[in-house]
């Protein structure tokens, strides 16, 4: 794919793309405020937060505000991730990235595995919230990330899936992007479910790629990098 196909964003587009991730337990108060400032003045797409900065972040912007729910491993019992969701829609959250308890497929307890993404996903929509699914792809096999994402997408269908946490044994690489693309379309759902590519993602044609093969949001903590890069690369 040669550079040209894949630089037809402006710089602007491509910020409206890009979900900023401020979620290391260390970050300060300072870099919070530098975040907010940024999604403003970047015209980035949302500010997804822990918990935590969630709650510090109310009533400083109008922007969106989304928050991590079970993250980063999802080991959450059923009951204490539906309470977190709860407790993150009460405080603001206009979306909900949340990471799925991916033990519960590997060891064949799939029900438990799509009825609590149900549930999730349910509460999201009732109370008009984003919900997105992360499935990380890093730590699947093709076979795999086909079925997980054919049964969540027909069982749950969420807003958008997402790649990964960022923490799994890889980062995101373009062809997890095309698996759960082309999974969705064959299932005729592409246009309602969305994709979020994330798990490290720092330079701007690496951003730009991953939108070309499919991605709809950019999730990354590191948006003025991108937005630079893609800059110096691309115009």
């Amino acid at each position: 794919m040669s550079k040209q196909s894949i630089c037809k964003m402006s710089v602007n587009e491509l910020a409206s793309r890009i979900d900023h991730a401020i979620l290391r337990p260390w970050n300060s108060k300072e870099e919070l405020e530098t975040a907010i400032e940024e999604l403003e003045k970047l015209g980035l797409r949302c500010l997804i937060l822990s918990p935590t900065l969630l709650n510090e972040a109310r009533g400083s912007t109008s922007r969106c505000l989304g928050a991590v729910a079970g993250f980063p491993y999802g080991y959450h019992s059923l009951e204490a991730k539906i309470k977190e969701v709860e407790d993150l829609i009460a405080m603001g959250a206009d979306e909900i990235d949340f990471v799925a308890n991916l033990q519960l497929y590997l060891l064949d307890k799939k029900e438990q595995y799509i009825n609590e993404i149900k549930a999730v996903t349910t509460i999201c929509k009732n109370a008009n919230v984003k919900c997105k699914i992360i499935v990380e792809a890093p730590a699947l096999s093709p076979t795999q990330l086909r079925k997980i994402v054919e049964i969540i997408a027909t069982k749950a269908e969420p807003d958008f899936i997402k790649t990964s946490t960022g923490y799994g044994p890889r980062h995101t690489i373009p062809d997890d992007i095309i698996i759960i693309d082309e999974t969705l379309r064959q299932l005729g759902l592409r246009n309602r479910i969305g994709i979020k590519a994330a798990g490290g993602i720092r330079q701007g044609l690496q951003a730009a790629l991953y939108i070309s093969i499919g991605a709809d949001i950019i999730g990354t903590s590191t948006p003025r990098k991108i937005l630079d890069t893609y800059k110096e690369i691309c115009l």
